[in-house]
């Protein structure tokens, strides 16, 4: 797809998703807390949910994918090929400074049902450290939209997503490339003590279902 095309996709893709959204915003965005704490990784920070805005610790969904190596957010959007945009969700990121909220919209494989990827990474568009193994690297969130332009929406299976995404990224990067449910960083680290984020909690229309164990997406 030409640059060209693919901008005019993606102005479609906003429009269509801002009208599919007029009825099911209230659904999508119940105000959810739950156990949100910042993750100090190598000297970097985040948090381990993202969050619904940039002024609570109301948290939107699990941190379950890491992608790493010589990653940034525009190389994982274009290479995923997924063109439909969301609301925006935040996370407040400090890559070895003080953190500040950013905002992702995050991209859909198919508009109103499917898999929903949202990356956070500072301004440059990816996190490193010099102490770190994960090179340049990029936190994500996933979950679906079910019937998301219906009268019935519903949010969340996380795991579901989250395997979804390891395999469009394993068609992209190959099989290697992925760790699921990885119990270590490259260096060692523990996941489910540095994130903290298993849950399985029905709330309303959301269904949050993530083990704790994130996906690593290794991106050359």
């Amino acid at each position: 797809m030409s640059g060209r095309a693919r901008a005019l996709a993606l102005g479609l893709a906003t429009a269509v998703a801002l009208l599919c959204g007029l009825g099911a915003t209230a659904d999508a965005r119940q105000a959810t807390v739950l156990d949100v704490k910042q993750v100090s990784y190598a000297g970097d920070t985040w948090t381990n949910y993202d969050l619904l805005a940039k002024d609570t610790t109301n948290a939107d969904w699990p941190v379950d994918v890491i992608f790493w190596g010589n990653a940034s957010i525009s190389k994982i959007y274009s290479r995923l090929g997924w063109i439909w945009p969301g609301s925006n969700s935040y996370m407040a990121v400090g890559d070895g400074s003080l953190a500040v909220p950013v905002a992702s919209s995050g991209r859909k494989n198919i508009l109103c049902n499917d898999t929903h990827v949202r990356l956070y990474a500072d301004s440059d568009g990816y996190l490193s450290s010099a102490t770190s193994q994960l090179g340049n690297y990029v936190i994500a969130t996933t979950h679906l939209d079910k019937n998301e332009c219906g009268r019935t929406p519903s949010y969340g299976f996380n795991e579901t997503a989250e395997a979804n995404l390891a395999a469009r990224a394993a068609a992209v990067w190959g099989p290697s490339a992925i760790v699921p449910n990885a119990t270590t960083l490259p260096d060692g680290t523990q996941t489910t003590e540095l994130l903290g984020n298993a849950i399985r909690l029905t709330d309303g229309n959301r269904f949050y279902d993530n083990n704790g164990l994130p996906t690593l997406i290794k991106v050359p």
